[in-house]
């Protein structure tokens, strides 16, 4: 069948106008040579793949050179039939196909002596020999037979490359995101959904996903292709289809307090202020870490025929339910509930060669005292009733031969607001406005937040892929080309309680921060991309890889209204009483009209090229060499500074009355604005909302990523990897300010008082000199690029990975990371805000510039025994991250500033081991189906190591978090 040409110029044009993601890859291809048995190539055969994923067979015919293409297959096992006149028919079973991966499937065929059909199994390779993707596929086994929290930050955390930044036992973290990096690398990554992209911004997970409705679940860390636009994670999911009978899965477990141990926490822990040899300590005495109380995990899944080889449905529901203590808070508890309504998905068998696939799920998150710590009170707890929304219509066609169209329109949905917990009755004390002490980020009790919000996201996206096969220059070519398109638009309001928040010093009053709320923003950013990747199969060794990424951003905001509340004590400020700042303020707090603006436009090119060498010729030895750029996504995030329209507060210092001020101050001593005569000097705007300009000549950052790749089968169906991943970030950009920024030249030198935070005590004390800058000065904050904001990581890896044959499976990795940047004031960020001119953040290292480690060793393995009895076990072992202590020092001129005041290197938070186990016994009843019940055991030392630690001078080393103590839960799980 030939290309209508003139059809796909039209739906270019068609496509070309809309806005983009990144490339539905949630398939996987197979290809091979079929020879006789003497080595000659053999064309002409039938090659035939069919399983359960597919509704009906797909079917390919070898070429002249023996050569033939599966282009698209759902990730699944298959079988693959071979069958040419005369010679023997072939059948190869159990060949996993896997997202994202390239399965040489070569096949040998003897001339037949009789009509005879020789049946292969256990064959399947597991070495792609192809392209140069690096990452880890989560299939049936990995994801439901090994101990896990069953969400994805769980199942992440036991991939190679990945590096965790929260620990979770047991479910211990449900309803919060995890935090990650790959290959040292923190942000621009991507999600897709059965290809719809539902990154929330430029690097998160939005949603919590339904766990039992995944097929098989992808991360990818390195060497992606130009596919994708991201330069960080790559994370593909594939949701079950349904098929040609009946079948479906029900899922429960549950854990509560008589399942878990009764404490993990530590001796010196159980008292107060009783620091072991690392100086660890805890104010109140702990007897118990933050456990869960109870939680319940229930999962139902069925799917089948609507029609037998024409239509499939798919139907999924899930309900996480979680109370969990809160350390240091007695019997306080959280709730996480986590609801994925329906997920459902309908596959239509059009034709023989086209098939369209309907998609819909619905997520909600219900958390009532998001944020409740020691450090955050109740009153100042978030109430979360979010909900988000991915769908898609989906037509596939098989063209030919030699071609795979794909083409998929979808949307996202996500609705995030954070609102006062006294909204919904869970707080009836004192309230006011918000107030903090810097010097330990302690929350007033009875006093609001500041992260108030309304947030409502839609991303419509588009993408048409089309795959073509062509032999015959110098090689063959497996080619894809791809028009992407989306938009990215974030509505966000944002209510500041009172429209005024209070920033304390050690316990004394120091600054305020008067807020323009009421604010409703509304940022977009539209996006076009075209792709190609080239497979050029050079010779039956080597395959060279290229690709290209062709983008198009335009940043900016449609036509809006601001209104600010104003702050009623300043209502009448007489014009007498300073007035640069009572026009300041009036000014800030104007009603005003904001035209359409689009602040940012790029065209961006970005290639990729990669070698994969057969080295062995068998396809179970690679080398592969990969080099590879992206640019980064804005998601709807670049506009927003600019936008006038935004959250942003004047910062004053506050004027409390003392022995030389008696007039002009804070008379009645209740530490709050009742009038102008209390505002001190000006500090700086914070926030946006016009106050940050965008630089025209704004250059959108890049990455760059080299690979390198040694990999070989080392027995059937176990292969072994040593990788080495290096990635760097160019043309960071950040937020500076041009006036000030050259204005840090006045020395100014201060003591530190030491962990011990007592300058009485001299033997740790020590005097540190850094700038500060002249007071009443201007500003021009502009976000750029500004120097001294790349950085470079280099990691080095080993695996092992056996998938699931015969009995067992297993899946372990070693990796070591060095992150060379300037750090942000916790030590294991970067810092790329308007903190980066700071002299105090640039003391050590190379003007800032510093480097920390990290490394992980992870163990995944199963085994069966007989009688159905399955043995599972997850250890993993994480170096804590490096970080050196923090300070807050009162500048005369900038104000209180919070900075590191050791190198990053100077300390490590302690190296977290989690062992997990799992028991199961299944039982089967035939045609009826199998029952397996389960029991699985995390944190099985009871280790209780502390997480989370205070690194202000101010109560230092304080222990706020240890890992969640040991917990049995139970399951039971029904397959029919």
């Amino acid at each position: 069948m030939r290309l209508n040409k003139a059809l796909l110029f039209c739906l270019c044009l068609t496509f070309a106008w809309l806005s983009p993601a990144s490339a539905q890859e949630f398939r996987g291809r197979i290809n091979g040579t079929v020879t006789d048995n003497t080595g000659a190539v053999l064309p002409g055969v039938t090659v035939t793949a069919s399983g359960p994923a597919l509704m009906q067979p797909q079917v390919q015919v070898t070429g002249a050179d023996g050569t033939y293409r599966f282009l698209a297959l759902p990730p699944g096992l298959y079988a693959i039939d071979f069958e040419l006149v005369g010679f023997q028919t072939i059948k190869r079973e159990g060949v996993r196909v896997v997202i994202n991966q390239t399965l040489s499937v070569d096949q040998a065929m003897n001339v037949a002596t009789l009509q005879e059909t020789v049946t292969v199994t256990g064959a399947s390779p597991i070495v792609d020999t192809s392209t140069t993707q690096v990452g880890t596929n989560f299939t049936k086994e990995l994801l439901t037979e090994i101990p896990n929290a069953r969400d994805i930050w769980a199942a992440m955390a036991q991939a190679p490359g990945i590096q965790m930044t929260n620990y979770d036992v047991g479910g211990s973290n449900t309803g919060n995101q995890s935090g990650y990096r790959s290959y040292g690398f923190d942000t621009q990554n991507q999600t897709r959904l059965e290809g719809i992209d539902t990154t929330e911004g430029t690097a998160a997970n939005a949603g919590y996903f339904d766990f039992g409705s995944f097929e098989e679940f992808q991360v990818g860390g390195a060497g992606a292709d130009a596919s994708a636009f991201a330069g960080g994670a790559v994370l593909s999911i594939s949701v079950k289809s349904g098929g040609d009978r009946f079948q479906g899965n029900w899922y429960s477990d549950f854990l509560n307090e008589n399942t878990i141990a009764e404490t993990n926490v530590p001796s010196y822990l159980r008292t107060a202020n009783t620091p072991n040899e690392q100086g660890y300590f805890t104010r109140v005495p702990l007897r118990r870490g933050n456990p869960v109380k109870t939680q319940y995990d229930l999962n139902l899944n069925v799917g089948g025929p609507i029609w037998r080889k024409k239509a499939w449905f798919f139907y999924s529901y899930r309900l996480n339910d979680q109370y969990q203590y809160i350390l240091g808070l007695g019997d306080q508890t959280q709730r996480s509930k986590l609801s994925n309504l329906y997920t459902g998905k309908v596959t239509l068998q059009a034709s023989q060669n086209n098939q369209v696939i309907l998609f819909i799920n619905k997520r909600q998150k219900l958390q009532d005292k998001r944020g409740v710590s020691v450090t955050t009170p109740l009153s100042a707890a978030y109430y979360q009733a979010s909900e988000n929304y991915p769908m898609k219509a989906q037509w596939t066609s098989v063209i030919g031969s030699r071609a795979f169209l794909d083409v998929m329109a979808a949307q996202w949905l996500n609705f995030f607001p954070l609102e006062p917990v006294r909204d919904y009755g869970l707080y009836d004390g004192p309230w006011g406005p918000g107030r903090i002490d810097t010097g330990n980020n302690q929350l007033f009790d009875g006093g609001a937040n500041s992260g108030y919000q309304d947030q409502k996201r839609y991303k419509p996206q588009f993408y048409a892929t089309l795959s073509y096969f062509k032999d015959g220059w110098a090689g063959s070519h497996d080619m894809r080309f791809g028009i992407d398109a989306k938009q990215d638009k974030r509505v966000l309001t944002r209510p500041q309680p009172f429209d005024i928040f209070y920033r304390d010093l050690n316990g004394a009053v120091n600054q305020v921060d008067i807020y323009n709320s009421t604010v409703t923003g509304d940022n977009r950013v539209t996006y076009q991309s075209a792709w190609m990747n080239d497979t050029w199969t050079v010779n039956d060794r080597l395959t060279v890889n290229l690709g290209l990424r062709l983008e198009r951003y335009r940043d900016g905001w449609p036509d809006q209204e601001l209104a600010p509340n104003g702050i009623p004590a300043l209502a009448n400020w007489p014009a007498d009483v300073n007035p640069t700042e009572r026009a300041r303020y009036q000014n800030f707090m104007a009603p005003r009209s904001v035209a359409e603006t689009t602040v940012a436009q790029h065209l961006t090119l970005a290639p990729r090229v990669g070698f994969a060498y057969d080295i062995t010729g068998d396809n179970r030895t690679v080398a592969k060499v990969y080099f590879g750029q992206s640019r980064w996504n804005s998601a709807d995030t670049l506009a927003d500074p600019e936008n006038p329209v935004g959250l942003a507060q004047l910062r004053y210092a506050f004027l409390p009355c003392t022995a030389t001020r008696t007039t002009g101050c804070d008379l009645n001593g209740n530490r709050m604005l009742d009038s102008p005569l209390e505002l001190g000097a000006f500090n700086a705007t914070q926030g946006g909302a016009g106050f940050v300009r965008i630089d025209r000549n704004l250059i959108r950052p890049t990455s760059n990523e080299v690979s390198v790749n040694l990999e070989r089968e080392v027995v059937e169906a176990l292969s072994a990897r040593a990788t080495y991943v290096y990635k760097n970030m160019r043309n960071v950009w950040g937020e500076t300010d041009t006036i000030r920024a050259p204005l840090y030249n006045v020395p100014f030198t201060f003591t530190d008082p030491g962990p011990d935070n007592n300058t009485a005590t001299t033997a740790d004390n020590k005097s540190i000199t850094t700038f500060d800058r002249p007071a009443g000065v201007g500003q021009d904050r502009v976000f750029s690029n500004p120097d001294g904001l790349d950085a470079n990581f280099h990691t080095v890896e080993f695996a092992l990975n056996r998938r699931f044959a015969g009995r067992w499976m297993l899946l372990s990795s070693v990796g070591h990371t060095w992150s060379t940047m300037l750090h942000d004031v916790s030590g294991y960020g970067r810092l790329s805000n308007n903190q980066n001119i700071l002299p105090a953040r640039r003391i050590f290292g190379d003007n800032g510039i510093e480097t920390s480690t990290t490394w992980n060793y992870k163990f995944i393995g199963r085994y069966v025994m007989p009688y159905q009895i399955g043995l599972s076990g997850s250890w993993k072992v994480q170096s804590g991250e490096n970080y050196g202590r923090q300070l807050a020092v009162n500048f005369p001129g900038d104000g209180a500033r919070t900075f590191r005041v050791e190198p990053v290197n100077t300390r490590r938070y302690p190296t977290v081991s989690i062992l997990d186990f799992r028991a199961d016994k299944s039982f089967s009843f035939g045609k009826i189906g199998k029952l397996t019940a389960q029991v699985d055991v995390f944190n099985a030392v009871n280790s209780g190591v502390p997480v989370s630690l205070r690194t202000t001078t101010v109560n230092f080393h304080e222990v706020i978090g240890i890992l969640a103590p040991r917990v049995v839960r139970f399951g039971l799980r029904y397959d029919f």
